[in-house]
């Protein structure tokens, strides 16, 4: 289980009502003595500047950082970012939450250029490094992608699932590479939450949704006018749609050991 809440209200009082949020939502879905770790993958794309400025984006951290203050004992976060690249930003925690995302634009400004495909393969190799390859043509049958067959990837078993929190405001500029690397990652414990901000065409994130060739479905998806377009209550409810069913298939596939 994660930290007490009289912990967080000792170490970070200003985080202790979305703790308290948070727990009731874990409740209801049968998960209050869940174990996992929680990461937080961030579109720094140009487009997004007026969310990072007006503090947006801060605010949304923090209530995902109270999350994974339930679900694991380190009170941290993985965070991850993508534009033209993809980054390892560190850990956001109790002790460096305020002002966190404000400290983190000035070591990686905006850039031009959204790709999701690189940074999922990010996240992939931190968490389970040494296991992810790139695809590749040939005569092995098993997963099949626009990019040609691909060889099949055996399952990988974890005592302790990961939960991805994937925000962005637009479409992917690597959609083909972005598929290859959901599909290869629902052999892993990983379960993939996007959020799309605003009113553009995404298409393409509901499509990775539902995206077929998948060991198991890996994913879920939302829109949101803002990142703060939910209360805390429904966000957190939101987060836990498909995540317990997720859970339940990663056991019986064995990605997770008791």
């Amino acid at each position: 289980m994660g930290i007490s809440l009289e912990k967080i209200e000792k170490e970070a009082p200003q985080l202790i009502d979305l703790a308290k949020k948070a727990d009731v939502s874990l409740k209801k879905a049968n998960l209050k003595q869940h174990r996992a770790k929680v990461a937080l993958c961030l579109d720094i794309s140009g487009s997004m500047s007026s969310l990072y400025s007006s503090g947006k984006i801060q605010q949304f951290a923090e209530r995902i950082l109270a999350l994974g203050c339930q679900f694991d004992d380190d009170g941290a976060i993985n965070i991850f970012l993508f534009g033209a690249n993809s980054h390892d930003a560190g850990d956001m925690n109790l002790r460096n939450f305020q002002n966190f995302i404000g400290n983190l634009q000035q070591r990686y400004p905006l850039e031009g250029g959204t790709y999701y495909g690189k940074v999922i393969k990010t996240i992939r190799n931190y968490y389970f490094p040494g296991t992810v390859s790139e695809p590749t043509t040939g005569m092995f049958g098993g997963l099949f992608g626009r990019g040609g067959n691909q060889p099949q990837k055996e399952p990988i078993a974890s005592s302790q699932p990961v939960y991805v929190m994937f925000v962005t405001d637009g479409a992917s500029m690597d959609r083909q590479v972005t598929e290859e690397q959901l599909t290869r990652a629902s052999y892993e414990p990983i379960f993939w939450q996007f959020m799309a901000i605003g009113s553009g065409n995404f298409a393409f994130l509901e499509g990775l949704d539902n995206l077929k060739n998948r060991y198991i479905d890996n994913a879920d998806f939302f829109s949101v006018s803002n990142p703060l377009a939910f209360s805390d209550d429904k966000l957190y409810d939101k987060l836990m749609t498909e995540y317990p069913n997720w859970l339940k298939m990663a056991k019986s596939k064995g990605l997770l050991m008791d």
